[in-house]
């Protein structure tokens, strides 16, 4: 497999007149074509951090991020991000909600829009194309925020729990719809979530991070899952296996962040 991204010894200091804050510390983390890599840890371990270094928008201390073998920057358009939120503007329809980054990055042509119309009509929006967002379920304005993603065309897609928002039935409709979309396209991904049950129902592999300053604690290996949908790995015994070993790691890096303040 050819690999889509790398972290190699990769350190994030912050620095004030006052102090400086180690965020990221020897951080070592690969991810290859085509994968769904999950991102689990404790609250501030500087999970959205990580996606700030992977699209270049921070610049590492030390060491390298490689995004298809060249240097994060956010100008390459290597990469796309999918917020928590869908962001869509509610003046625009979602036909020019989905064109606004190609206006931007002045790449809009006529074979650019008929790939979007073709998006839309693929993952069954295009009779929508017209409304505006507010006409829209809130699963629905996030496909439309994907498409908007996918249309650019980046290499990797980052996604910052992009279904926080949502409330829980709708969430589990979404990671469908959105783990689909992804596997149809083809498209890698690395994925940001709090949620352990979320991230086992999506991705290939799950990192989990240390307490600040944050390094990889264990990969989680989720490939006997791949050939089943989210809803599907659901109702796997060993869903539960996965959710317990994770939990268990989480709790047990809580431990240590515990001990060494008391100390």
């Amino acid at each position: 497999m050819n690999t889509i991204l790398q972290m190699q010894k990769v350190c994030l200091t912050y620095h004030t007149q006052k102090n400086e804050t180690t965020a990221i510390k020897d951080m070592n983390v690969e991810s290859y074509e085509g994968e769904l890599l999950g991102i689990v840890g404790p609250s501030g371990c500087g999970k959205t951090t990580i996606l700030s270094l992977l699209s270049g928008i921070l610049s590492p201390s030390q060491g390298q991020v490689l995004i298809g073998g060249e240097r994060a920057n956010p100008h390459s358009g290597m990469t796309g991000y999918m917020l928590q939120k869908d962001e869509l503007l509610p003046w625009r329809t979602i036909m020019s909600n989905v064109l606004i980054g190609l206006e931007i990055k002045k790449r809009k042509t006529p074979e650019k829009t008929a790939y979007a119309e073709e998006l839309l009509k693929k993952y069954n929006l295009y009779e929508f194309k017209d409304f505006y967002p507010n006409q829209l379920s809130g699963g629905m304005k996030q496909r439309v925020a994907l498409i908007r993603t996918l249309v650019l065309e980046p290499k990797l897609l980052l996604l910052d729990e992009p279904f926080s928002a949502l409330d829980f039935q709708t969430r589990l409709n979404v990671v469908e719809d959105v783990y689909s979309i992804l596997r149809s396209e083809g498209k890698s991904a690395v994925f940001v979530t709090h949620d352990i049950s979320e991230a086992i129902s999506m991705c290939d592999r799950v990192i989990i991070l240390t307490n600040r300053p944050s390094t990889v604690k264990e990969v989680v290996d989720l490939s006997p899952l791949k050939d089943y949908t989210p809803l599907q790995r659901r109702e796997l015994p060993m869903f539960s296996e996965y959710f317990d070993k994770i939990w268990s790691n989480l709790q047990t890096t809580k431990e240590k962040s515990n001990e060494i303040h008391a100390t």
